[in-house]
Order: structure tokens, then C-alpha cells, then sequence
């Protein structure tokens, strides 16, 4: 069945989404605030057009459009524009990353004057073409009005519907949130990984090969295989900063703000700052190589258990904060649907996630947690040839902290207790 779409925004995203519908025979309007010269005979778009009002009078009598621009200002601009112009039933949904404290007065400030679904979209521009992972939160009713629209852009190559709904207005925003969350930290371990592979291996074939059986085995994961993509292709010389648009930063800050541990994804947060601070960096270089004997076998035994357990560490941290932000808003999320949905279709996708489908209440009483705990002195072993080698890795020495204030009492919380009484005068709890 032909839909009729509005899309506000022709970015690299919603070009491809466009792509995407076409192919699925549905008719397409585009508002954008820049001129776009397209053919519209090729690509079937009923208008493109700077102007708001034509863009309306495009659509049909009930009209679905899709908000694909930058978050933050230019949302709470168009929101407003379209607050008198559309009727009760008209469905506007934000696929962006706005921050979910947004998504909220968004909604008040539409004020029920049209439909406004909150939705997080994954996969990338690949994703784009052939079919995203959603993540959206709305009523059920409207849901309805939206699940055959969804099913042409969700629609994946293997049959498989990958949209996942939790009910609690902006959850959805806060769901892709810890999803970009989770993705910062897999992509600092990946590159730590990788690294000391490089240190050990030095040829990119063998690193090849290892990544290649990698891929084969619990340890694959979407992440890992654009890696062997990069390093199938042509060195490429790249400026060493790591940009972030806010998403890992909006993580952290939520997590303090709330007394939540998730310090797998703070460490990656905190390389990306260092990464842009060149005149630290450069203050001092030396380029000391530190030989160390051991059998590559061993090693790479201990490399994969280490690659495991720390990417395991890092869901189960993103989703523990997930489950308690969801309480403190009383949204309701299908856990087991959400992961599902994740498989096979978004950027962290991994293998993994299949240990995870089995959780009740607490992602840390599960069974691959525990073995990780008992997997302890592995990831010690690791961090002690890193140092010897003065291999950075803020991301794996992380996770070994957080695993050793687990297994042992080695620590002292309450001298620090006893220190804020003696000069603040703080109230001291007795056992």
C-alpha cells in the first residue's frame, strides 16, 4: 500500500531513508531550508520546497511527517511552525537524538495539538537504505496508525520487523541515549585492542586473520567487522582527535545526576576530551619500545577473554542504568524486545547480546556477569603487561578497577566520610 510522506531535512540520514521509501513505491514531500535540485520524475519526490506552506498542501488530508534535522534549536523551531498548521490526527516524529529533557517540553509546548512521537533510529547510513533499528515510544493507538509506515523503513533484508515500542513519552530518546552510550565505550575497547595487537602482531595481515575468527565467535560484532573493513581498504592519513556530538557526554552527566555507575563509558567519554587537548599530548614524547616474552597463544587466550568480558561490562552498565532511569519515570520497557531488536540491525549489535535476552531484574545477576568475575585475573594480567609495554588503556583498566572492588575489600570508603565530618561537620552514619 502507497503512503504518502513528509520528511523536514535532507541530510546524509533522511537522503537515504528517502532512497529507501521510493524504493518501497511510497510518494515523498521534502522541506528543507536550503534549495535542493533534484530530478523528480527519477526519485518519484512530490516536492521539495523551502517554502512550509507548500510542503503542507503537498500532503495528504492525514499527514506523517518525518523530523530528520539537527537536535536541540532547530526541533523547538519547527515544532513551533507546525503547531497551528496541522490537526489533531497529523503525526510528526522526531528521529533524531534530541536529549529526552527536550523531548518533554517539546511535548509541551505542542500541547496536544497534533501527534508527536519521540523515536531513536540505529544503523547508520547503511542502516538507512536497507533498514534501520527503531526505538520509539508512544501510545498504542497511535502506534497503530504509524506500524505499516514503520514496517517499510524498519523492514529488514531477513523478514525480520526491527522496531521496538516502550511505552512513557521521550523513552525512547533516553533508550538511544544509552545505546550511543554503550557505542562510545565498545568503540574505545575495539581501539585498545587493537592497539596492543598492532604492538604484538605488527602486520596488518595477521591482525586480519586474528579479527577475521574473531568475527566467527561470541566475540563478533558490528563494530569489530567495520574495523576489518577499514584495514581491508587503503591507509588512509586522518587527523588523531576523536569528535563526540554530546550523546556519550548527556550519558555521563544523567548517570552522575542520578548516582549511577558507568564508569566503562565515562573513560571513553574522557580520551575523546584528551584527544582534542594536541598541545598535552605533544608536551612530551618518548618513544621507549619495551620487549616482553610470552607465548602468543597465551596472550591471545587472555586478549580474548579480556575483549569479552569488558565489552559484556559495558551493556550490562548502559542497560542497568536504563532499568533505573525507567523506574524514576515509570516507563515501561520490554527488555527482552529491545535486545532482540538490537541483533542484526544496529551499530552495537554483537553476539553478546544473546547472554543478555535471559535477564529478569538485575543484568548483574546473570550468569555471563558471574563468570566474568571469576574471569578477574585475566583481565589483571592483561593490565599488568599494558603497563610494562606503557600501553594506554583507560577503558580496560576501568572495567579491572570495578571487577576488584567486587571480588575483593580491598578499599576504605569511609576515611574519606570521616575526613568531610571533621571540616564540614557532615552527619556520620554508625553500623
Amino acid at each position: 500500500m502507497k503512503k504518502h510522506i513528509g520528511i523536514i531535512g535532507y541530510g546524509v540520514m533522511s537522503k537515504n531513508i528517502t532512497i529507501n521509501l521510493i524504493k518501497k513505491k511510497n510518494i515523498i514531500s521534502i522541506f528543507n531550508k536550503e534549495k535542493i535540485i533534484l530530478s523528480l520524475k527519477i526519485y518519484n519526490i512530490k516536492i521539495i520546497t523551502n517554502c512550509l506552506k507548500k510542503f503542507l498542501v503537498s500532503l495528504p488530508l492525514l499527514k506523517i511527517i518525518f523530523l530528520l534535522i539537527k537536535t536541540g534549536k532547530p526541533i523547538k523551531k519547527i515544532i513551533l511552525r507546525l503547531k497551528y498548521k496541522l490537526s489533531k490526527n497529523d503525526i510528526v516524529i522526531d528521529f533524531g537524538n534530541s536529549f529526552f529533557k527536550e523531548t518533554f517540553l517539546n511535548y509541551k509546548i505542542i500541547n496536544k495539538k497534533f501527534i508527536f512521537v519521540s523515536s531513536g533510529i540505529s544503523g547508520g547510513c547503511l542502516g538507512a537504505l536497507n533498514g534501520l533499528c527503531c526505538m520509539i515510544s508512544c501510545l498504542i493507538k497511535d502506534y497503530k496508525k504509524m506500524f505499516f509506515l514503520l514496517k517499510n523503513i524498519f523492514f529488514l533484508k531477513n523478514k525480520r520487523f526491527s522496531c521496538c515500542i516502550s511505552l512513557g513519552f521521550a523513552s525512547s530518546h533516553y533508550i538511544k541515549m544509552i545505546h550511543n552510550g554503550i557505542e562510545y565505550g565498545i568503540l574505545q575497547l575495539i581501539s585498545e585492542i587493537y592497539f596492543i595487537l598492532k604492538i604484538f602482531l605488527i602486520k596488518k595481515k595477521k591482525i586480519i586473520n586474528v579479527l577475521i575468527k574473531w568475527n566467527k565467535t561470541d566475540f563478533s560484532c558490528y563494530l569489530l567487522k567495520i574495523l576489518l573493513n577499514i584495514l581491508l581498504k587503503k591507509k588512509v592519513n586522518i587527523i588523531d582527535i576523536i569528535d563526540h556530538k554530546g550523546t556519550g557526554s548527556n550519558t555521563v552527566l544523567n548517570s552522575i545526576k542520578n548516582n549511577i555507575n558507568i564508569n566503562s563509558i565515562f573513560e571513553a567519554l574522557i580520551i575523546r576530551i584528551i584527544s582534542k587537548n594536541i598541545f598535552l599530548r605533544n608536551l612530551i614524547k618518548n618513544n621507549i619500545k619495551i620487549k616482553i616474552k610470552i607465548q602468543l597463544s597465551i596472550f591471545f587466550e587472555i586478549l580474548k577473554n579480556v575483549f569479552l568480558y569488558c565489552k559484556l561490562l559495558c551493556y550490562i552498565q548502559g542497560f542497568n542504568q536504563l532499568i533505573k532511569i525507567s523506574k524514576k519515570y515509570n516507563w515501561k520497557i520490554n527488555f527482552f524486545n529491545l535486545i532482540k531488536t538490537y541483533l542484526n540491525s544496529c551499530i552495537i549489535d554483537s553476539n553478546i547480546l544473546f547472554y543478555l535476552l535471559n535477564f529478569k531484574k538485575n543484568f548483574f545477576l546473570l550468569n555471563i556477569f558471574l563468570k566474568c568475575i571469576k574471569k578477574f585475573n585475566l583481565i589483571k594480567k592483561f593490565v599488568l603487561i599494558s603497563i610494562k609495554l606503557n600501553f594506554i588503556n583507560f577503558y580496560i583498566s576501568s572495567c579491572y578497577n570495578f571487577l576488584l572492588i567486587i571480588n575483593y575489600n580491598n578499599y576504605n570508603f569511609k576515611l574519606i566520610q570521616f575526613e568531610r565530618n571533621y571540616f564540614g561537620n557532615h552527619i556520620l552514619k554508625f553500623i
